[in-house]
């Protein structure tokens, strides 16, 4: 897919998710509920050649990890566990890892969630996401902030 087939389908699954009935009560329901939601409707739109996972915490038989990751907000590991990911199971690299999500609520900059972005997003790095978003829900409100090649971009 390409980046503008991504972010289309991204736009889509807000906007259904921002139209279920009864509404998502976006200030009140943890970040991983609405997580879960935004991927169910994601789903259609990589189904047949992606897969759509919350919380996706494996690599192969090892735990997903970045270097240096625990760092920056005092954890004991440098494990992760991305909200939501489009890639192949089961497969590595740039080519069946699409897109990793990290979503917050009321959280315009999380360095940490940047930070890891970035990596995940990195040409060079283990995981080489195509892409990476950071979503902000703020009183329903999505604001996305793209990443391609360890950066954000417009």
């Amino acid at each position: 897919m390409t980046n503008e087939q991504v972010q289309a389908a991204i736009r889509a699954a807000i906007e259904c998710l921002q139209r279920e009935t009864p509404l998502l009560e976006f200030r009140d329901v943890h970040e991983r509920s609405t997580a879960y939601r935004l991927a169910v409707h994601m789903e259609p739109h990589f189904r047949g050649t992606w897969n759509v996972d919350c919380e996706y915490d494996r690599d192969g038989q090892m735990r997903k990890a970045l270097e240096g990751i625990a760092q920056c907000d005092g954890r004991k590991t440098d494990t992760i566990v991305p909200d939501i990911i489009v890639h192949h199971r089961g497969s590595e690299g740039r080519l069946h890892n699409l897109l990793v999500i990290e979503l917050k609520k009321d959280a315009a900059e999380d360095a940490c969630d940047r930070k890891k972005l970035e990596l995940l997003t990195r040409p060079d790095g283990h995981y080489a996401y195509q892409l990476g978003l950071y979503i902000n829900i703020d009183g329903g409100k999505f604001a996305c902030t793209w990443y391609e090649n360890g950066r954000p971009f417009e």
